[in-house]
């Protein structure tokens, strides 16, 4: 068993409480997006004609995303980035110290609605994980799967005009009928 193992002894020697279950809850979720996928967002938001602005990422991970962005753009962006998972979020706050970094759920951050010119993410997955927005409560009472409630929650912060560029699966366009919905009506994409 994966508790009895000599590395699972190792980092619970090594890690706090907190730090340890943070890491146990990413087994599910995290994953680290590669470097083709992001190198083909960042040219999609290029030829959608994004120079620079207000990015907005929304399960940063240590920070790819953010690390493999232009220099053309980054020299003219603010960034801010939100990770739950406390191991990682200290080292994307340490490689990207300009960056405005919130070490907490997506749905426990508070971000102006209409205030973000770029929203860009590999939006997190978890089978069955509800969370609930003590900001955005509409949003996670009407999206049950995280991957939806995440996308229509970075829509809501766009600007008019605003660019989302979201990582997700064929699930999305497949079943979420509800999400869909959303975006051509209240979320005005």
């Amino acid at each position: 068993r994966y508790e009895r193992s000599e590395e699972n002894k190792i980092l619970r020697d090594l890690l706090t409480e907190e730090e340890y279950n943070d890491a146990a809850m990413s087994i599910n979720s995290a994953y680290y997006t590669p470097a083709m996928v992001i190198d083909t967002l960042w040219d999609i938001a290029d030829a959608m004609g994004f120079k620079g602005g207000d990015i907005l990422e929304g399960s940063a991970g240590i920070g790819n995303i953010i690390g493999q962005m232009p220099k053309s753009m980054s020299s003219r962006s603010n960034i801010e980035a939100v990770e739950i998972d406390s191991i990682s979020g200290n080292i994307l706050k340490l490689l990207y110290p300009d960056a405005k970094v919130h070490i907490q759920g997506f749905q426990d951050t508070m971000i102006p609605n209409g205030s973000v010119d770029l929203a860009i993410t590999n939006v997190p997955f978890v089978t069955g994980l509800h969370v609930i927005d003590k900001v955005d409560k509409d949003l996670s009472r009407k999206f049950k799967n995280i991957h939806d409630f995440c996308i229509a929650k970075n829509i809501r912060k766009l600007r008019e005009g605003g660019i989302g560029l979201f990582i997700t699966s064929s699930g999305t366009m497949d079943k979420s009928t509800e999400l869909r919905a959303w975006i051509a009506d209240e979320g005005q994409a």
